[in-house]
């Protein structure tokens, strides 16, 4: 059929739906149109097949009405196609109802059971990024047809810990603001003055953080990223290794295998566990499936745990901490050094988080570093040995 609005190509790409694929994600930046396209496409796909159930979930109501539901309101109100198809909206229940019995439905869910009410055929998860992964997978196992998920790459998140992206059935589509033909022309102006070209630089625009994520769609380290020399890699199994352990009760339980290679400068990172809520029988498990007679350096905080671990026969010993001061200059040591994680999304989550909260390089913030404070535990003392 023709396409009755005006379009782009981003929205070709998601109204053609490869055969195989159950799932698309759109990854891109500011203003590249991808909320509008996905919704463009659910009227679409709405008038194709009668009698479909097409569930629109956010983050919340109001991000709902300041994204996907703003953005159907508009393609609705500027589209004679949709007047043609459509009998009403109702507006108190935030539902469009498609003379074919089809309806677009507008939904946020508090939790995973809240979300298990109801089945659908198609859904699109709008800034999915907000959104729980217990919720997502509760809706997306029961969606029949098709599931859309947009986002800005900001930081990572769940989708991008699980891999998503190499699953099979899934398929991303990368945007920018240069997908977008309808963009102001002021808008495309403040998007490109982000841009490190010298002459950005000079008039005080430019903006590296801010090119990549709103600019290329792409993933950076955080303004002000504490540990941005590390990359995915294989632990080196030939090096000397340990453990870094940091208890969590309301936190996560992490446990870090940990070795260090001191003449090439390289911390080989490799995540064993990262969990909250883990009893000391749950720990233990875990401590027996992975620890033998390695050395484990664990946080000081909790003596009883250490004691207990020590009375199974563990080499354990209590981390160096000596408050703000100590964690700056464990720090540094480390920034001297190239991160290499394996199979450690958490880690990966955490480095790329993991910010200074001043402007001087002198406060971290105290989030996303469970993981990094285990293995901090286990390269200050083995650096304090004089090993490193």
């Amino acid at each position: 059929m023709p396409t009755p609005f005006l379009t782009s190509k981003l929205f070709d790409l998601n109204i053609q739906i490869p055969e195989g694929i159950d799932l698309t994600i759109n990854q891109g930046g500011t203003s590249s149109g991808k909320t509008y396209c996905i919704m463009q496409a659910l009227f679409i796909v709405g008038y194709m097949n009668p009698g479909s159930v097409i569930t629109v979930i956010g983050q919340d109501i109001p991000n709902l009405k300041a994204g996907a539901i703003r953005d159907a309101q508009s393609i609705f109100e500027s589209s004679e196609f949709c007047h043609q198809i459509i009998s009403h909206y109702n507006k108190s229940d935030r539902i469009y109802h498609f003379l074919n019995g089809s309806i677009i439905e507008f939904k946020s869910y508090e939790n995973e059971q809240d979300a298990k009410s109801g089945k659908r055929d198609f859904s699109f998860f709008n800034e999915v990024n907000g959104i729980d992964y217990e919720v997502f997978e509760a809706i997306y196992s029961r969606t029949k047809v098709h599931t859309w998920v947009d986002f800005n790459p900001s930081s990572t998140f769940w989708l991008t810990d699980r891999r998503f992206e190499s699953r099979v059935g899934v398929r991303t589509i990368k945007s920018t603001y240069e997908h977008n033909p309808f963009l102001d022309e002021s808008l495309v102006k403040k998007i490109q003055a982000y841009e490190p070209t010298p002459e950005n630089i000079e008039s005080g625009t430019a903006n590296e953080y801010r090119w990549k994520v709103y600019g290329l769609g792409e993933y950076a380290p955080l303004e002000g990223a504490i540990f941005n020399r590390w990359k995915r890699g294989t632990f080196d199994e030939s090096l000397p290794y340990g453990f870094g352990l940091d208890w969590g009760t309301r936190d996560p339980f992490a446990l870090m295998k940990v070795a260090i290679d001191s003449k090439k400068r390289i911390i080989y990172v490799k995540q064993i566990c990262y969990q909250e809520g883990l009893a000391m029988s749950n720990i233990k498990k875990i401590m027996a499936r992975n620890v033998t007679d390695e050395l484990v350096v664990a946080d000081s905080a909790d003596l009883r745990g250490r004691i207990d671990l020590m009375e199974d026969g563990y080499n354990i010993f209590p981390a160096h901490k000596q408050g703000v001061g100590g964690i700056v200059s464990r720090i540094r040591a480390i920034m001297d050094y190239l991160i290499i994680i394996e199979d450690s999304p958490d880690v990966e989550r955490e480095l790329i988080n993991y910010v200074w909260i001043d402007k001087r390089g002198e406060i971290p913030i105290d989030k996303f570093n469970h993981a990094l404070d285990a293995m901090a535990y286990y390269f200050t003392h083995i650096r304090l040995q004089g090993n490193t």
